[in-house]
């Protein structure tokens, strides 16, 4: 797909069944605006003979081959990830629904930006298959939440009960942003773009242990992390922790329990809602910032 013909979303949208270009964009565009969806659905811009989709996948930016999962075992059908530590925050991006993934693509791999890594297609779990007339890439960005993921996903889940069986690239342990603040401009820088997304809650917890995704993502914090005694965590409204202030011994802002939101912007209420990210009264913690807040911290028990 050519960007110089890109001109709005419609001209690379993949829409669900719904055909509403906005259902295969980001944010709460699923289900009547009531289900997220954590990336971009790029339709194919050309086709073989038999109607399957024949655009080739390329890396977004140079990085190293994160994870490839070659089964349909999850919505995401054939995918890879890829990890950009040399992008002012190392974010990973997610290819999903491919056709076909380049053999010679193994974990570990350097990859520069414009590799081709993968074929279009429309693969997915067999009890939800994507239709071929709706074949799309699912384009992701963002950061994973922390490298204790394990840990916390076997206390809390179980391994015998349902496996895990994607490590530390389980998706509930990726948090992504939308991906149209990086195709806006030929030169993005990461950072910013994480450090100006809204703030729609802050949380505080109190521990005097250091998280993995503070030091995973040093140019998201505030303040030494040698001295905290809690954090003053920033969340957007979909969950993703972009801001981290480190607080010292006798600051005022340390909570009295473990962890309690400290503000709201009430004008991301509804759909944090939504999101889970509050409960329904609107003030509660809800389901998603508990589980985010507790994966976040796996490691500082």
């Amino acid at each position: 797909m050519d960007r110089r013909t890109i001109h709005s979303f419609e001209d690379f949208i993949q829409p669900t069944a719904s055909d509403k270009t906005v259902s295969g964009c980001f944010g709460m565009v699923r289900d009547n605006c009531r289900r997220f969806h954590e990336g971009f659905d790029i339709r194919p811009s050309i086709l073989f003979d038999n109607g399957e989709p024949a655009d080739r996948i390329f890396s977004a930016m140079a990085g190293q081959v994160a994870y490839i999962n070659q089964g349909l075992n999850g919505p995401y059908g054939k995918y890879v990830i890829l990890f950009h530590p040399q992008a002012e925050v190392p974010v990973y991006t997610l290819y999903a629904h491919l056709a076909y993934i380049e053999p010679s693509l193994k974990v570990g791999d350097a990859v520069p930006k414009g590799k081709t890594i993968a074929l279009m297609g429309h693969t997915a779990i067999a009890s939800s298959p994507i239709p071929k007339d709706r074949a799309h890439l699912h384009f992701e960005v963002g950061l994973r939440l922390s490298d204790s993921f394990n840990q916390w996903y076997a206390q809390k889940l179980g391994k015998e009960e349902s496996p895990n069986i994607h490590g530390v690239w389980n998706g509930q342990n990726l948090t992504g942003f939308d991906p149209n603040y990086l195709l806006s401009s030929t030169y993005v820088n990461v950072a910013d773009v994480i450090r100006a997304l809204p703030t729609a809650l802050a949380v505080t917890v109190r521990t005097d242990r250091t998280p993995d995704f503070v030091k995973r993502y040093p140019r998201l914090v505030v303040g030494d992390p040698q001295t905290a005694a809690g954090w003053y965590i920033e969340f957007t409204w979909h969950g993703m922790p972009k801001r981290w202030t480190a607080l010292p011994a006798g600051s005022s802002q340390l909570p009295s329990t473990n962890f309690q939101i400290s503000s709201i912007d009430y004008r991301f209420k509804d759909a944090m809602v939504l999101r889970k990210m509050l409960r329904s009264d609107g003030r509660s913690p809800g389901e998603n910032l508990i589980q985010n807040v507790e994966i976040l911290f796996a490691n500082c028990r």
